[in-house]
């Protein structure tokens, strides 16, 4: 397993090098660029060729995605001793907001709020779903059967976008919440007398009331999602053929359900812990855009709009870092659940 997981480690090297390269030509060979944002398209000529200079835009591809990707990489070669050194990543200048890249994703804890929104959201999803698709699979076609399937596909048709405005609309248009006490203001993860103050009963309480809500909606979908898979994969196993002796040598049925069944039924869903991070995080973006949430999704949105390449793909190789991790941590809890699966 140790040899497993530092092979992997091995193999991201050549696969985030790939992904940002695929991405930095896609953005490069699009018309414009973060000049056009700061000086405007009725620029001087002088001016644009100063600033293009100024922020190596007048290189060729191969310099400027050359220069990024070696200021990324925590070593620096020299020619002299010690030749191999150890460095602080360099993910380059944000023309945008005038500040390092790294510091203008992640700045104001946009990387704990993204972090923290995604992790909750995934268990909320998880221990929601998989117990309900449980016991939609061993009550097939009863009444609670019918209502979660019904459940399932209406979370599956409706956008989360949709579901975020309706609660806004509920909460501010309908209830005027708002008017009731101020500690009930919508949107942020805070409200204004509490950002930036030590952290208190009141403020801990208010936190919550903004920060579960997008949980609960970014949710939604995939635990509608991960119902039907957790369904469909247990009503499989339970009629195989070990499923049926296990039950004529006389097991209980929570037994044959839990213990042999669903340890069985749940790997596919294991296996596909690396599809759902990227699935978070494009909900997360949508929710990030509705809930005025300060997070990394939002501001790399906002680095697209504005041509700021160095943070879109400082986003992207961070986006891409939690993507592969989130395979790894699949083929190992894939492992541990399955003792058939082994990795030499």
């Amino acid at each position: 397993m140790v040899g497993f997981v530092m092979r992997r480690f091995l193999y991201m090297v050549p696969i985030l090098c790939i992904v940002t390269l695929i991405i930095f030509l896609l953005m490069y060979f699009q018309p414009g660029n973060i000049v056009d944002k700061l000086c405007g398209l009725s620029c001087p000529k002088d001016r644009r060729v100063v600033l293009e200079k100024k922020y190596g835009l007048d290189q060729p591809w191969f310099v400027q995605y050359g220069k990024w990707i070696s200021g990324v990489l925590p070593i620096a070669i020299s020619a002299e001793p010690p030749y191999v050194q150890f460095k602080e990543p360099d993910f380059g200048w944000s023309p945008g907001r005038t500040m390092p890249a790294w510091q203008a994703l992640v700045s104001e804890n946009r990387w704990l709020y993204t972090l923290l929104l995604i992790t909750v959201g995934m268990l909320f999803s998880w221990a929601i779903a998989v117990p309900i698709g449980i016991y939609s699979a061993t009550h097939k076609y009863s009444a609670a059967d019918h209502s979660f399937t019904f459940l399932g596909f209406l979370g599956l048709s409706i956008p989360n976008f949709i579901l975020g405005l309706s609660f806004f609309w509920v909460m501010v248009g309908l209830l005027k919440v708002g008017n009731i006490d101020p500690f009930f203001q919508m949107g942020g993860f805070l409200n204004p007398e509490c950002q930036g103050k030590p952290l208190t009963l009141y403020c801990g309480l208010n936190f919550l009331w903004h920060f579960m809500p997008a949980v609960l909606i970014l949710t939604a979908a995939n635990t509608a999602a991960i119902i039907r898979y957790m369904r469909g994969s247990l009503l499989d196993v339970l009629d195989m053929e070990y499923v049926q002796t296990a039950r004529a040598k006389g097991l209980t049925e929570r037994i044959v359900i839990y213990k042999h069944a669903v340890r069985n039924a749940i790997n596919p869903l294991i296996s596909m812990l690396g599809f759902w991070i990227p699935v978070m995080l494009e909900g997360a973006l949508i929710i990030a855009w509705v809930f005025n949430l300060p997070q990394i999704e939002r501001t790399f949105l906002e680095a697209i709009e504005n041509r700021d390449n160095t943070v879109v793909m400082t986003g992207l190789f961070v986006f891409s870092i939690i993507l592969l991790l989130g395979n790894l941590v699949a083929d190992i809890l894939l492992a541990l659940s399955d003792p058939k699966i082994r990795y030499d």
